[in-house]
């Protein structure tokens, strides 16, 4: 799995017994040897990169472009926010550094390969994501469990594990359908890790290797539709892989590319970092030795006369540059002065809503007994066709943790509309208090509709390079590094005559 998802999607992976094929002693992009490359460029002379947008493209592309040409570019990053890391970011509860919470990209998978090379050339603190069982003050133990809610009652629930009861009742309500997702998930990993081999990377059109990896069968066809034509039936397809793609995306399944339907579920344990997974990318960074300009928004790039260079205009001056890269999503950047051939992408609005509080989520609300406990993870899916209810107010909530110094559960919900204070009244056993709430609206990601043809990276022959095309392929931490990483090594190889080869 390529995941940038709640870990509550991992409990399908874990219940459907999902399995890696990857060797984890695989490395990822390894620099050619530091006297192949100083041999043909003079260190004195560096090429000026700017690079905009520091998330997980722009640090990976910055980190990159250094290992592969053993530090002979001279890197500046335009970051518009005052943090690194983009969409992977996280808070603070109750603005207390020893309770953080993901807001956005919360895990990845031992499969995400440049991610964990990262962590292990960084030392990062990796742990694996698991609630598990929590004792409350009160003595109350609280057993991490998950539901999927159709808007009136739950249609699938079971503990978080991987125990053989959940998968004989995975497999009892749809056949075979689980088995027959798991083998195609696995499939598409493998075509996938074809992308970090020799033959394919660095890879000048995504379009042409989607083509020849034969990815463009799932790319090019919704979920419903592929799904359908591999055996797996509808029912399953509208419950178990719609709700996984609506916690991970924001999506239905019905006009949802079939790609990033199985990237969903295509793993089996989640992992992230201690104190926030923006910690991969600010090593990288740091490593970069890159200029990094934090609340710096580039207002426009513009051809420097003469010069062949182009100039970058921000509030606080120009700078002139021999290339750029942009590492953000371009029509949300405004940035002005070219026409460049980047086509508009519609991006999903999504809502993030943290909360503390001692209550649970309202047995009522979810149609259950009152003596009932409604799983600490609710995913959703839509109801059947002709249902008289209405769908669900929200894409999923989950507990993150519980702090028991205060004895609070951590929430995270997330909607496509904003979480009124009214509405979690409803949603919460009574006489719940919320004495910490954070709220976050951003476009983490783009609507996945069916699609062939991919993004240039080289949107100017002049030396303009854009990283965010490859979202509509796979929209993850681990693929934006390694397009990141990709047109690093474009941009070196052509430069350099250098070979970047991946062991």
């Amino acid at each position: 799995m390529l995941a940038t998802s709640l870990k509550s999607v991992l409990v399908l992976q874990l219940a459907l017994g999902f399995i890696s094929s990857v060797s984890g002693e695989q490395q990822v992009f390894q620099a050619p040897s530091s006297a192949s490359v100083t041999s043909q460029l003079d260190s004195a002379v560096k090429e000026k990169i700017a690079i905009i947008g520091a998330g997980a493209g722009g640090s990976s592309a910055a980190y990159y472009l250094q290992k592969y040409s053993d530090y002979n570019y001279d890197i500046t990053v335009f970051e518009r926010n005052d943090y690194v890391g983009g969409r992977t970011t996280t808070v603070n509860v109750h603005d207390d550094p020893r309770w953080p919470v993901e807001l956005g990209a919360s895990i990845f998978v031992k499969e995400n390969l440049n991610l964990m090379a990262a962590v292990k050339e960084f030392s990062l603190d990796l742990k694996a994501t698991d609630l598990g069982r929590v004792k409350r003050m009160d003595n109350i133990t609280v057993d991490d469990s998950f539901g999927i809610w159709n808007g009136q009652s739950f249609i699938f629930d079971a503990p978080s594990d991987s125990s053989w009861k959940n998968i004989g009742k995975m497999l009892w309500r749809y056949g075979i359908s689980p088995i027959r997702a798991r083998n195609l998930a696995k499939k598409s990993v493998g075509q996938f890790l074809k992308y970090y081999s020799p033959v394919y990377f660095p890879f000048k059109d995504l379009t042409d290797t989607v083509e020849d990896s034969g990815l463009v069968e799932l790319t090019s066809q919704s979920t419903v539709q592929y799904f359908s034509e591999h055996g797996i039936s509808d029912l399953f397809t509208s419950q178990i892989i719609q709700a996984a793609t609506r916690v991970n995306y924001g999506q239905n399944t019905r006009n949802f590319q079939a790609l990033e339907a199985l990237v969903c579920i295509a793993a089996d344990e989640g992992l992230n970092i201690n104190g926030g997974n923006w910690q991969i990318f600010d090593s990288m960074l740091k490593s970069s030795a890159a200029d990094i300009r934090l609340n710096t928004a580039v207002s426009e790039i513009s051809a420097a006369s003469d010069s062949g260079k182009w100039t970058i205009i921000t509030d606080t001056g120009s700078e002139e540059f021999d290339q750029i890269i942009i590492a953000a999503p371009y029509h949300q950047t405004n940035i002005k002065g070219l026409a460049l051939p980047i086509k508009e992408v519609q991006y999903m609005t999504l809502h993030v809503t943290l909360i503390a509080s001692t209550k649970r989520l309202s047995p009522k609300y979810f149609g259950l007994q009152d003596s009932a406990v409604v799983p600490t993870m609710v995913l959703t899916t839509m109801p059947e066709k002709g249902a008289s209810h209405m769908p669900p107010l929200f894409n999923s909530i989950s507990i993150t943790k519980f702090i028991p110094e205060l004895n609070q559960y951590v929430y995270k919900i997330f909607s496509s509309s904003r979480i009124t204070p009214s509405f979690l009244q409803l949603l919460f056993e009574s006489g719940a208090e919320f004495p910490w709430i954070y709220e976050k609206v951003w476009k983490p990601y783009p609507r996945m509709d069916p699609l062939s043809q991919f993004q240039n990276w080289k949107v100017d022959e002049g030396g303009i390079w854009y990283l965010n095309g490859i979202e509509q392929f796979i929209s993850t931490m681990e693929t934006s590094s390694l397009a990141g990483a990709n047109v690093a090594a474009l941009i070196v190889g052509d430069t350099n005559k250098t070979i970047i080869s991946v062991p």
